[in-house]
């Protein structure tokens, strides 16, 4: 998808390595958060929105309201961030063309296992994460700008022999 420059997994979306490192790294001038629940909350939205430099745009879409926005040319880069696979697995189904998906962070919870440092998966997670490299998305895991991209497959087939 043309001007689409990073799609990102970050449970906690806006923080400040994604203003101040990704957004840079990117040049991205717009965000487009996709998440139901996010998207269902005002107060979240606000603080959102108040999180993003002026100079930039933002947009909070569930995941049916991000499939029309995504359906039309974007005008601007944009960086896509997302909580889980499950949301670019929605996205990718319903013809949302994604090349490349960066999983940046997802703590840990009940029902999931390290993978790679802080990040934690599920077994569904896992199994999204390999159905989307069937689907001929390429994901990997880049915490930072700085660091080497680790495809996620190894990672995940070393976690499931452990």
């Amino acid at each position: 998808m043309e001007n689409l420059v990073l799609t990102r997994i970050d449970d906690r979306l806006i923080h400040g390595q994604v203003m101040t490192k990704w957004l840079k790294e990117t040049g991205a001038e717009d965000i487009l958060i996709i998440d139901d629940a996010t998207a269902a909350n005002d107060f979240m939205i606000s603080v959102f929105e108040q999180a993003v430099p002026e100079d930039k745009g933002i947009g909070v879409f569930n995941k049916e309201d991000g499939v029309k926005f995504l359906s039309q040319p974007l005008e601007e880069p944009t960086l896509i961030l997302v909580k889980g696979p499950e949301t670019v697995e929605y996205l990718v189904d319903h013809g949302i063309k994604i090349d490349s998906l960066d999983l940046g962070g997802m703590a840990g919870k009940d029902g999931r296992s390290p993978l790679f440092q802080f990040i934690s998966t599920s077994p569904e997670e896992d199994e999204c994460f390999k159905r989307l490299i069937d689907k001929g998305v390429d994901v990997y895991v880049q915490i930072t700008p700085q660091n080497e991209k680790q495809p996620i497959l190894p990672l995940i087939n070393k976690k499931t022999e452990g």
